[in-house]
């Protein structure tokens, strides 16, 4: 048996899409109408700077060169208000932090904000306390062999250890006036060694002589020390290491007796 073909179904379903397509139009009509009375069509002007980025991986301590900045176009908002705008500021300055590819560049990433000046006092970002410590730079001399072969650099930390000879000269009198003969002298001169400042910042370094971040008392007595010829020896600490190491310091009669260094005595010929 033949079913009879209607097409009662096909104008119902013409029928729902001429409705749809209708909706649809009345519906962006309304929201363009609703986009034109609320001003969200107009062109919206974006407020751009002009900012100096990276364009490579900067090292800390590492003076910026030409090729490792360059001038973008960014939207201006507070976060970039104290970003420098042009390479001139910086090229030649000296980081005081490690800088990544793409980081804007502004004055608390540097060592220095004074042209020229390749260390600053005050750590990065650092504000100046006139409650705080007062700080200061100070330079010493210590030859390569003494500053681990040399190989120190400007933002590590060291102690200094000083050599000085010492001597304590003549032992005072005896509690008795009247003797002749002085006591027997309990000390001999000799050099002295000790660990005497400890968890300071290089800044700078310019062949042996290295500029140290300290306090005014501590480059007093770096100064006095200097004076009385001392020799000074750096010695590397550990990034993560601030305690205050306690000692004893070291004489050659403390290490031949901890040693048990055999102590040369004259020769005894027999004469004949």
């Amino acid at each position: 048996m033949e079913l009879e073909y209607s097409d009662r179904n096909s104008r119902r379903s013409k029928l729902y899409i001429a409705v749809g397509v209708i909706v649809a139009l009345v519906v962006a009509g309304t929201v363009y109408v609703a986009l034109q009375a609320s001003g969200l069509t107009d062109e919206v002007q974006v407020e751009t700077r002009s900012v100096v980025v990276a364009t490579v991986a900067i090292p800390s301590r590492q003076p910026i060169g030409e090729a490792d900045v360059a001038v973008r176009e960014i939207v201006a908002d507070p976060t970039n208000e104290t970003a420098f705008t042009s390479v001139d500021e910086v090229v030649g300055r000296i980081t005081g932090v490690a800088i990544s590819p793409g980081q804007l560049l502004s004055a608390n990433l540097l060592a220095s904000t004074t042209e020229g000046q390749t260390f600053s006092i005050l750590e990065p970002g650092e504000q100046f306390d006139p409650e705080g410590p007062d700080l200061r730079a100070v330079s010493v001399t210590v030859a390569a062999p003494n500053a681990v072969a040399g190989t120190l650099a400007a933002g590590q930390r060291v102690d200094l250890i000083v050599t000085m000879s010492v001597n304590p000269g003549e032992a005072p009198p005896g509690p008795d006036p009247e003797e002749d003969e002085p006591e027997a002298m309990e000390f001999i001169a000799g050099p002295s060694t000790k660990v005497t400042l400890q968890d300071l910042t290089i800044l700078a370094r310019n062949g042996d002589i290295y500029i140290l971040r300290s306090d005014v008392e501590t480059a007093e007595k770096i100064a006095e020390l200097t004076a009385a010829g001392g020799t000074f020896t750096m010695v590397l600490r550990p990034d993560e290491d601030d305690r205050t190491a306690e000692t004893e310091g070291s004489t050659i009669d403390r290490l031949i007796e901890e040693f048990d260094f055999p102590v040369p005595l004259p020769p005894d010929f027999e004469t004949p």
